[in-house]
């Protein structure tokens, strides 16, 4: 039996004010991001000068192995630093919901249950993402509105619904095709809310060393809040009924 679902300005609403009772959330994403940082500074390659090359010739081609090494080894750390973001956050975001209050327990206890659904939901997330931008400029980004819109849920199901990996882009699929106004809503907002805010925190990045700190954090709670919002909209769905039941946690053998 289904019953109608909450309007969507509840959930925002709601959203709000779980991110104000739970700071600890913009936790993971400040932490990890710090240290993608570190690790980006220390591979940035050393910058040669024309006379280096001159008279090393094989330093040229020495230099660019390095840079494209690094930035392999970059892709893969940003590829887990997404992943266990995602995870963290969601994690917590369900358990604010839940019970009203979240602490990094409920993120690592989401992160060890659900990292697996993640990691093969990120990878069809990743190949869907690469098509929607290579079809972006013909069809003057609406592919890519329409990949924000349809995949909205997906790390949701991964994690709270325990769907494995690329059926919870699928489910994703199908909330937002049920639920397209609500959730078209609820992606243009976001947009504007973080365009708005990158907008405002640009000169900050002039500012040295304090600058980028506070950007961060500014960025990691406008995430914190847009997955609290769609979290909150996916688990709007399931009280409902309008979804199924998650499916059981696995255990391993």
């Amino acid at each position: 039996m289904t019953s109608q679902p909450q309007p969507v300005e509840s959930v925002f609403s709601r959203a709000w004010e779980l991110l104000t009772r739970n700071w600890i959330i913009i936790v993971p994403g400040i932490v990890i991001g710090a240290i993608v940082g570190i690790i980006s500074g220390l591979l940035t390659p050393h910058v040669y000068s024309s006379t280096d090359y001159a008279n090393n010739p094989g330093l040229a081609m020495a230099s660019m192995g390095n840079v494209f090494l690094n930035a392999a080894i970059l892709a893969c750390i940003g590829v887990v630093a997404y992943i266990a973001t995602m995870t963290f956050t969601v994690g917590m975001a369900g358990a604010a919901w839940a019970r009203g209050t979240t602490t990094l327990a409920d993120g690592s206890a989401a992160f060890q249950a659900g990292a697996g659904n993640v990691i093969i939901t990120a990878i069809g997330l990743i190949l869907l993402g690469i098509v929607a931008a290579i079809l972006a400029i013909p069809t003057l980004g609406l592919v890519l509105l329409a990949y924000w819109i349809f995949t909205l849920y997906a790390m949701p199901a991964a994690i709270i619904g325990q769907r494995a990996g690329f059926s919870a882009i699928s489910e994703s699929f199908q909330i937002a095709t049920k639920r397209f106004v609500p959730t078209l809503i609820i992606a243009i907002l976001i947009f504007v809310i973080s365009f708005v805010l990158g907008l405002l925190t640009l000169p900050l990045h002039f500012i040295p060393f304090l600058g980028p700190i506070i950007s961060s954090v500014i960025t990691q709670v406008v995430i914190a809040f847009a997955m609290l919002v769609i979290v909150g909209e996916y688990l709007n769905l399931r009280a409902s009924g309008a979804l199924a039941p998650a499916a059981p946690p696995t255990t391993p053998a």
